[in-house]
């Protein structure tokens, strides 16, 4: 395991440095969190010029294990004189976009609203003929025009056509991330990552990545398999909190109109369950009915059963290795009858899941949490 401070803008390596332990974790369509600490009373990070090569969001880290880069802009600094030790907080490079509006440059000088207090619509942004993978990537892009951003070494993918269209009205100052996400939330909504990576011996650049139309999910070919052992710590979450039968979705505020929407799936209702309703993500600025109807079709997707998560260590140091999968892999989790799981909850057989997050330390294991593939 390897760490190295770089430069947000420009990407270029400072240094490598030298932890004394560390934690990372990384989720699906999230930006990922690495959280070295460093001894200031080592010959090697004592020396070091911290309090400026730990500038926050100007300088970056990254970290680098077992072949699998992770990190981004520095964030908080938790300093202990007694234990002389610096605690940084560093987050991947989508962390940027959580400060950032969908706004063409134009706002920078330009008001939101004319002389008489009317919304000036030359201002919004709208992208249409594209799929969501593309319009996220049009949204990233458009943000990379303003000052302090157009050297943001990021690689932006070709364009892909597709059927959707979707306007961020100026005045809404719709956050990017949170744009991201609601595409990504969008039935049939791809995958969003932004990937570190290296750019030549002495450079980081970030890969923005997303799932198409037709493969929506961030996945490769192949499918990785553990067998469940002792001391594998083995956990299952459930949460109910999701499940159910009507979705309600509402909109129209952007027209000072009232759009109401609901979607009604009879499943849990022919097996028992009370009914339950759910509020479907959508922005309350949607005007288009379909736009609605997509939201509650994806919020009834997965409200038949609880939502499940498994999580499962696994050596870092072993084949598959971690560069090999990531969030959005397919994986088989197998229970023999040899090694069973306390009190059967997880009966004997080969689960097919999807790698939700991963976590690990300074030592050779890795959490894996998975989810169950809804979309195989």
């Amino acid at each position: 395991m390897k760490a190295y401070v770089f430069e947000t803008r420009g990407g270029a390596l400072l240094g490598e440095v030298k932890p004394s332990d560390v934690t990372w974790s990384e989720n699906a369509n999230q930006s990922e969190t690495v959280t070295p600490t460093f001894d200031l009373n080592s010959k090697t990070e004592g020396g070091r010029d911290w309090r400026n090569l730990g500038a926050a969001w100007k300088h970056s880290i990254a970290l680098e294990v077992n072949g699998r880069l992770l990190g981004g802009p520095i964030m908080p600094h938790d300093f202990d004189d007694d234990k002389g030790t610096l605690r940084v907080v560093a987050r991947g490079g989508r962390i940027l976009f959580t400060r950032r509006s969908v706004l063409p440059p134009e706002a920078l000088t330009q008001p939101l609203t004319l002389p008489n207090g009317e919304l000036d619509t030359s201002l919004d942004s709208t992208w249409s003929g594209y799929d969501l993978g593309t319009i996220a990537k049009k949204i990233g892009v458009q943000a990379c025009l303003w000052p302090g951003a157009s050297d943001l070494p990021i690689i932006w993918p070709e364009d892909r056509a597709g059927t959707h269209t979707r306007t961020y009205p100026a005045i809404d100052r719709k956050n990017v991330d949170a744009a991201w996400t609601d595409l990504s939330k969008a039935e049939n909504g791809p995958d969003i990552r932004l990937g570190l990576e290296w750019d030549g011996d002495n450079r980081f650049r970030w890969r923005f990545q997303t799932g198409t139309q037709e493969q929506p999910r961030l996945q490769g070919r192949d499918v990785f398999t553990w067998e469940l052992r002792q001391g594998s710590a083995v956990k299952v979450q459930t949460n109910p909190a999701l499940m159910g039968s009507l979705a309600w979705g509402q909109g129209g505020r952007s027209n000072d109109t009232a759009l109401v929407r609901s979607l009604y799936d009879p499943v849990l209702i022919d097996h028992g369950y009370p009914l339950l309703e759910l509020d479907s993500d959508v922005s309350s600025n949607t005007s288009e009915p379909t736009t609605v109807d997509s939201a509650n079709a994806e919020t009834l997707r997965t409200a038949a059963k609880p939502w499940e998560f498994w999580s499962f260590k696994v050596r870092a140091d072993r084949s598959p290795y971690p560069f090999e999968y990531g969030p959005g892999s397919l994986i088989e989790v197998v229970v023999t009858k040899d090694t069973k799981v306390s009190g059967g909850y997880i009966p004997p057989g080969t689960y097919k899941r999807r790698i939700a997050g991963l976590s690990g330390g300074f030592d050779e294991w890795v959490t894996i949490t998975c989810g169950e593939n809804y979309d195989a």
